[in-house]
């Protein structure tokens, strides 16, 4: 398990506004880090839609994500 763990949702809104290319970014962390991040899936995060996409790091909601503020959130925790 990591240290930092990073969940992401792929639900209807989030995915629609996003969710995939957030997805691509967390896979591509957790590969490059591999032993400092954990990534959850969810279809849900604390019914954030109106300010999707949405991702939860370390149990922190953030929301309007994209991959670049996604890199540099965790960077700053590594």
């Amino acid at each position: 398990m990591g240290k930092i763990k990073i969940e992401g949702c792929v639900g209807t809104p989030c995915y629609l506004m996003g969710a995939r290319e957030l997805l691509d970014e967390m896979q591509n962390l957790a590969s490059q880090y591999e032993d400092k991040i954990r990534v959850i899936i969810s279809h849900c995060i604390d019914d954030c839609c109106d300010k999707a996409p949405v991702a939860r790091v370390n149990g922190k909601i953030y929301e309007d994500m994209t991959p670049d503020k996604l890199r540099e959130i965790v960077l700053k925790k590594i």
